[in-house]
């Protein structure tokens, strides 16, 4: 069986990996194991079946159904790329992804989208949303952010409705990427530079939500810049002004509507990052897996 990311999929099988997953409490309980054949090579995987049916409805439906994968318990892979699979197969055992994320000191941001495309294409929701975790926090932790190889990868291989883009796009207009955009001497992928634009030029909801707002005070200096949501001067003189809490920039009263009712956020620099204070809201898939407690948001 060949893997695709448009396989349909069997009422029964469209919430596999809704409960949560003890390997620990549930390993003595495994006595099957599935033949996985992987790459062109069609390399040997022997993979415990109760592990892959729990995660992915894609492994679900064709080794519990009628198909002759169900009955032969093998499964052919042979498009898959090997060292992206292992790190799968690493996650599956684990629930983790081996930190080998850097090459030449710098993030390799390539191996998780590649990570996330596999896990997209077998339907392995809760390995997408830890994918996005880990690239959220690598993001945090070196201040870098894609390549423009990375964005092609992102466009040429992952679904449109991926939340991942959403990620990305975030962090490109959130970050001071200004002068790598202007200067690096590769080409970044069109699309994605087309969504960058959009999302820069409109004060989206998305956009918004990373933003503290207050009152601007009659006590302080006169406002000489307008909104930086919509572009409107601003009269401080009225009711109109809001400034936030976290990086000073000024709005006006309808694009800080946008950001209303985010009070239980703290006020601060986190606010303006929306892969720290709303990760699972925003990019987060929860149709297979349950949902997120309040410490995966941050």
């Amino acid at each position: 069986m060949t893997c695709s990311s448009a396989i349909p999929l069997p009422t029964a099988y469209t919430r596999a990996g809704s409960q949560s997953f003890s390997l620990r409490a549930q390993f003595k309980t495994f006595t099957a194991t599935v033949e996985l054949l992987v790459g062109p090579k069609a390399v040997r995987f022997l993979v415990h079946r109760e592990l892959l049916t729990h995660h992915s409805p894609f492994f679900a439906a064709a080794l519990n159904g009628s198909f002759a994968e169900g009955l032969s318990q093998s499964i052919k892979l042979r498009e898959e790329p090997l060292d992206v699979f292992e790190l799968f197969i690493c996650w599956l055992y684990t629930s983790t992804l081996d930190p080998i994320f850097f090459k030449d000191g710098k993030p390799a941001y390539y191996t998780l989208l590649n990570v996330y495309a596999l896990a997209d294409r077998l339907a392995v929701e809760r390995l997408r949303n830890h994918t996005i975790d880990q690239i959220a926090e690598l993001a945090e932790q070196t201040n870098c952010v894609p390549t423009p190889s990375d964005t092609h990868i992102l466009y040429e291989t992952i679904r449109d409705s991926a939340p991942l883009r959403s990620l990305v796009l975030d962090l490109f207009a959130f970050k001071k990427t200004d002068k790598l955009l202007a200067e690096h001497p590769d080409d970044w992928h069109p699309s994605f530079l087309r969504d960058l634009a959009v999302l820069l030029k409109r004060p989206s909801e998305a956009a918004m939500l990373r933003h503290s707002f207050r009152p601007w005070q009659a006590a302080w200096p006169p406002l000489a810049r307008g909104c930086e949501g919509c572009g409107r001067v601003i009269d401080t003189g009225g009711q109109n002004a809001r400034t936030c809490v976290g990086c000073s920039r000024p709005f006006c009263q309808p694009c800080a509507l946008l950001g209303k009712g985010r009070a239980e956020w703290e006020a601060g620099e986190e606010v303006c990052r929306p892969w720290k204070g709303a990760r699972c809201r925003l990019y987060h898939e929860h149709a297979e897996t349950e949902k997120c407690g309040v410490s995966a948001l941050g």
